[in-house]
């Protein structure tokens, strides 16, 4: 038997293409392969746990002090060590909750750019525009040193919807003029604790009691640690009293040569004659 493969194959063309656009019959449909996405409308709310922050201060355009608000380690007259530094972290969420966060408290001695040592640690669980104040006993090693030291605290969150207002510290100093009088002169340490060479910037920061530091830039070899020099005086324009006196800061800056921040001081004078 012969066949016309010409008009057998037209034929099979045109019968395909008439039963696919004709066909009484509903085509199979193919089963859709199951999603291993979600598709969220609206991102899960996220906490922001938080704490004063000089790096944000600076990011803000806004005068840091290295005397943090959130942290108290120190009495007045004399100025001393407390037994345990108090610590105030805060949720900043208005909805989310800050589950489990870590606060890490750290101390080194006072100057710029010092190296930390971690001292401890605490869970905390923070509700929305939750604040807590954590205490951080302080080793028997820190209390029998030097009363002015540096502390830090850094927050960690898996969550944190914010991260540059995480860590920051409480270095500074306290004198009161009954006691050391109007004029003072300063010295404390800075190191480039990097293994590179670099340069070190320092300024103060805006002030009334005229402040001055030097040097002022310093090119520094690696793990280089130099003295810098701080005076400012108290004008005989401003008076308060033992029950009310006036408090005025004197804050120095250090960066990098590239401007990284490496820290800061501050120096607190309470004007109480």
């Amino acid at each position: 038997m012969e066949y016309d493969t010409g008009t057998f194959s037209a034929r099979g063309i045109m019968n395909v293409s008439t039963r696919s656009s004709f066909s009484w019959c509903e085509p199979q449909r193919r089963k859709s392969r199951a999603s291993c996405c979600v598709a969220i409308e609206k991102p899960p709310e996220r906490p922001d746990p938080a704490s004063y922050s000089q790096e944000e201060k600076l990011a803000l355009g806004q005068i840091p002090t290295w005397n943090s608000p959130d942290i108290t380690t120190n009495e007045w007259s004399p100025f001393r060590l407390r037994q345990e530094a108090e610590v105030k972290v805060r949720n900043l969420s208005a909805t989310a909750s800050a589950a489990n966060a870590l606060i890490h408290f750290y101390v080194s001695q006072f100057g710029i750019g010092m190296n930390r040592v971690a001292l401890s640690s605490a869970m905390v669980s923070l509700s929305p525009l939750q604040e807590r104040t954590i205490l951080f006993p302080f080793s028997q090693a820190v209390l029998g040193g030097s009363p002015t030291i540096g502390v830090y605290t850094k927050i960690e969150h898996s969550s944190d919807i914010k991260l540059i207002n995480n860590t920051g510290g409480q270095v500074h100093h306290g004198v009161m003029t009954s006691e050391s009088g109007r004029n003072f002169t300063f010295q404390f340490p800075v190191v480039n604790a990097q293994g590179a060479a670099n340069q070190v910037t320092l300024s103060v920061m805006p002030n009334d009691l005229s402040g001055s530091v030097s040097p002022s830039t310093r090119n520094c070899s690696p793990w280089e640690q130099f003295m810098a020099t701080l005076t400012f005086h108290v004008p005989n324009t401003i008076h308060g009293t033992p029950g009310a006196s006036v408090e005025k800061e004197v804050t120095v800056l250090g960066r990098f040569g590239n401007g990284s921040l490496i820290g800061g001081v501050t120096y607190v004078v309470r004007i109480d004659d």
